[in-house]
């Protein structure tokens, strides 16, 4: 059975055991490191990062930890288990990451008519943007940064055509 060490880098090497405490060379990136020593009846640990213990915890501080509810359980609690352990007097429930969320903003009707498509806006003079999500051109309309001078492409359109055709209700 091998060794598992990593390089400096990160990257995953496997060595004999018989290099165990010796310094390696990495294939990949040629970083000098020291090989791990073998932990017998343990696992190879990585050096720098912490390893999980687990503890012993009396059974009175474990009933006593609150209990996470998945969502859309009902905020019942359900009867204690055999082991003798009782549920926390108020569950505890996570919200819904939807109920967190901001509403999405309002697209323009040409940004929402296809909002999977990409696009594009050139300005006057220089080089066209990386393709844009519908929340982002949104966002350029809603900054005042456009003129009407630009002109915009959209992933499904084979021209480019001007700013002011497209988003005239907007840009005036």
């Amino acid at each position: 059975m091998g060794i598992e060490a990593f390089c400096p880098n990160g990257h995953r090497i496997k060595v004999k055991e018989s290099l165990a405490g010796r310094r390696g060379l990495c294939p990949t990136c040629g970083a000098k490191f020291r090989i791990p020593e073998i932990a017998v009846g343990a696992a190879a640990e990585v050096p720098g990062l912490p390893t999980a213990r687990l503890l012993d915890v009396a059974p009175d501080v474990v009933a006593s930890l609150p209990r996470v509810l998945p969502y859309g359980a009902p905020d019942t609690p359900s009867p204690a288990p055999s082991s003798g352990f009782a549920p926390p007097p108020a569950p505890v429930t996570i919200a819904s990451p939807v109920e967190l969320a901001a509403p999405p903003p309002a697209l323009h009707p040409v940004l929402a008519e296809r909002p999977e498509l990409r696009w594009c806006i050139a300005f006057p003079g220089g080089d066209p943007t990386e393709p844009l999500p519908p929340e982002s051109m949104q966002a350029w309309l809603e900054s005042g940064q456009a003129e009407g001078t630009e002109v915009v492409w959209r992933s499904d359109w084979p021209e480019w055509r001007p700013a002011r055709d497209v988003f005239g209700d907007v840009l005036g």
